[in-house]
């Protein structure tokens, strides 16, 4: 049994399947650990049964890297595509990455085919990116094979960038709204309470429909928008309105 002995010599599918054992699907520690050996060495779990503890135990040490993270620091050429920068995702690069990232292990080579794109350069020697029209689930595939350290820290450093994100406009992300005194709701207050639920469920496509002015055949035009232009128009919008009040 050949395992290997960093995450250099992890793919980026050994590392999804690493990610996503669910616990509660193994009866004992002993079976969750066969089912990492099993990933990582390529072997019928069934084959690793037969083993007895004291052999486990000597196999699971020589893989005890998998306790820590990968490489933080993502390769920016892999497979002919480009690492674009995150300050310049489009609106709906943006939308797409915070609904994979829910499920970032499941969605992980989705992540990747959002963040590397295809590029060249114009003739002034600038790095112009393929447009957002292309298939990810065409493109996932491309990087099943790529070894974990080569990519892992281009999804986690756009986790990390969502949530500065998500402060640098947290007026608009989580709006302050001025508790009340509890009060028995009436059908009214309940009416309105539904609405809300809808519009956070809906918040996403309501934004892209208000920016296209509620034409449909704009809202591509919408997406394609600097996510950073975006947000600071709209906080840019929101400080008028409340300097109106």
């Amino acid at each position: 049994m050949t395992l290997p002995r960093n995450w250099n010599e992890v793919t980026v599918n050994q590392w999804v399947e690493l990610s996503t054992i669910d616990p509660t699907e193994f009866n004992s520690v002993f079976l969750q650990t066969i089912e990492a050996l099993s990933i990582l060495s390529d072997t019928d779990p069934e084959e690793l049964e037969d083993l007895d503890p004291e052999e486990l135990l000597d196999l699971a040490s020589k893989v005890q890297f998998i306790k820590r993270e990968p490489s933080n620091k993502p390769k920016e050429l892999v497979k002919g595509f480009r690492l674009k920068p995150l300050d310049a995702l489009t609106l709906g690069e943006f939308i797409d990455l915070e609904y994979y990232s829910m499920q970032l292990a499941e969605n992980f080579t989705l992540l990747l085919s959002i963040l590397y794109k295809r590029w060249k350069s114009d003739e002034w020697g600038n790095v112009v990116f393929e447009p957002y029209s292309y298939s990810l689930v065409s493109r996932k595939e491309v990087f099943n094979e790529l070894n974990i350290n080569e990519v892992f820290g281009a999804v986690n450093n756009y986790v990390n960038y969502s949530n500065d994100f998500k402060k640098r406009y947290e007026n608009l992300f989580n709006p302050v709204i001025e508790e009340e005194e509890p009060t028995e709701l009436d059908e009214d207050d309940l009416k309105a309470e539904a609405e809300e639920k809808v519009f956070n469920k809906w918040s996403w496509e309501k934004l892209l429909y208000d920016l296209s002015n509620q034409d449909l055949t704009k809202i591509d035009a919408v997406t394609d928008l600097p996510l950073v232009f975006v947000f600071n128009m709209l906080s840019m919008v929101e400080e008028l309105q409340l300097n109106k009040e």
